[in-house]
C-alpha cells in the first residue's frame, strides 16, 4: 500500500530541497591547446594505420576506412564544437605558449605543460604500442 505524505511533513525530515542551478555547457575547450587535440588523432590514425599495413586484404578494405571516418569525425566534432559561439564561452582553448607557461588547473590541482601532455596523450601512445607490438607478432609468425 502507498501511503500519501505531507509536504510539511517532508519538509521536517529535510526530504525537500532547492532545485539545482541550471548549468549550461560554457567551457568547450578544456583550456588544451588545439595541437594536443590533433596529436591525439594523429596517434589513433596511426593505430589504423599500422593495423592496415600489417593485415592489407581486400575484405578489410571497408572496415578500415570506417574506422578512419569515424576517427576524423570524432576528433572534427568536438574541434567544431569548441569553436561555437566562442563569444559565449568563458574560457578559450590556450595557446601552446600560454599552456608551456601557465599549465592548467585539473581536478588534484595546477599541472604543468609537462604533466598534462603526459596525461592527455599516454592512453593514445599506448594504443599506437600495442598496434606495433601485433603487427610485429603478426610479422614474425608468418
Amino acid at each position: 500500500m502507498t501511503a500519501r505524505l505531507d509536504s510539511l511533513e517532508l519538509l521536517q525530515r529535510e526530504e525537500i530541497v532547492a532545485p539545482p542551478l541550471p548549468r549550461a555547457c560554457t567551457d568547450r575547450s578544456f583550456e588544451l591547446p588545439p595541437v594536443l587535440h590533433v596529436t591525439t588523432g594523429i596517434l589513433f590514425l596511426g593505430f589504423v594505420t599500422v593495423l592496415c599495413a600489417a593485415f592489407a586484404t581486400a575484405e578489410l578494405l571497408v572496415p578500415y576506412g570506417v574506422f578512419v571516418a569515424l576517427i576524423v569525425a570524432f576528433f572534427t566534432v568536438p574541434g567544431l564544437w569548441a569553436r561555437m559561439k566562442p563569444e559565449e564561452s568563458r574560457t578559450r582553448a590556450l595557446s601552446w605558449y600560454e599552456f608551456r607557461e601557465k599549465g592548467i588547473d585539473t581536478a588534484t590541482g595546477r599541472t604543468g605543460a609537462g604533466e598534462a601532455t603526459v596525461l592527455v596523450l599516454t592512453l593514445p601512445v599506448l594504443i599506437l604500442c600495442w598496434a606495433i607490438a601485433v603487427a610485429t607478432i603478426a610479422a614474425v609468425v608468418r
